[in-house]
């Protein structure tokens, strides 16, 4: 290869380089403030999930948003990434939807798409969007405005179980793709068999229920927002991270192809002089 055509490439590499660095610093600070945000709301997303789940062991309480409304067919709240460049994120969550749903239960599914990498996810599967949340930043409005519409549809019996697939945020390199059920909520336990209520309600179980039901699924799913937000920021971080270090990796290669292409041209040039003279003085 001519050592022009390797300093074009050394080039090239070097404004992949400056531009894998600069989102890498982007990315960097969007998660410190995607974290911050997580960090914030969980205490509240991670205790309203606690109360639905003491709630629906309750013996004694039958409201309808914790019973099944017989319904067959299910919806899956799908959170993921309006952009690419950030690993695996995405993949996961589509990798998680398969293992929880088989070809024969997808016919059955509908989907809310939070990003538009889930609406990819849905017309690849052949699966009906019901509704798609795009924006470039997702607010609580919009998981209000999902809680309303899955509660409404539910009550309507319209659509049958309600799940939101998410990504949990553990650390900046661990996060988990979490499939979790909304409707009808409940928990892995066992029901109270004691027959006696957990709670008193005043002024009666139904009004309370109607109204704090509403509210907790908000926050769990604005949670669960903010939760693959910092997933997915992470996630970017360190995918631009790799590409910086596989960039550098590949510019000293080509800097030292470089150096040994024109040091053999500097030899070779050398050598037909030395050539020349010799035959002169022959």
């Amino acid at each position: 290869m001519q050592t022009k055509a390797i300093k074009e490439k050394i080039k090239s590499v070097g404004s992949i380089k400056k531009i894998t660095k600069t989102m890498e610093m982007v990315s960097a600070a969007k998660m410190k403030k995607a974290i911050d945000n997580a960090h914030t709301l969980r205490p509240f997303h991670e205790e309203a999930q606690n109360v639905l789940e003491d709630i629906s062991l309750d013996s004694m309480c039958r409201h309808e948003l914790l019973l099944h409304n017989g319904v067959k067919g299910e919806v899956v709240i799908i959170i993921a990434s309006n952009k690419g460049l950030c690993g695996s994120y995405n993949i996961n969550i589509y990798r998680k939807l398969l293992e929880g749903y088989n070809e024969e239960e997808r016919k059955n599914l509908k989907i809310i798409a939070y990003g538009k990498y889930a609406e990819k996810v849905a017309k690849k599967l052949h699966i009906e969007t019901l509704a798609s949340f795009s924006h470039p930043v997702l607010s609580g409005d919009d998981a209000h405005a999902t809680a309303t519409l899955i509660i409404n549809w539910y009550k309507e019996k319209k659509v049958g179980t309600v799940r939101i697939l998410y990504t949990h945020f553990t650390s900046a390199t661990t996060f988990t793709p979490t499939l979790l059920q909304l409707l009808p909520f409940s928990s892995e336990g066992k029901p109270d068999s004691h027959g006696e209520p957990r709670y008193i309600y005043e002024p009666d179980q139904e009004t309370v229920l109607s109204m704090i039901i509403p509210m907790m699924l908000h926050n769990i799913i604005y949670g669960a927002v903010l939760e693959s937000y910092a997933s997915e920021h992470s996630a970017r971080m360190f995918a631009m991270k790799s590409a910086t270090d596989n960039a550098s990796e590949f510019q000293d290669e080509l800097k030292l192809f470089y150096n040994r292409a024109r040091q053999e041209r500097v030899t070779q040039e050398i050598a037909e002089i030395t050539s020349g003279a010799m035959a002169l003085s022959s």
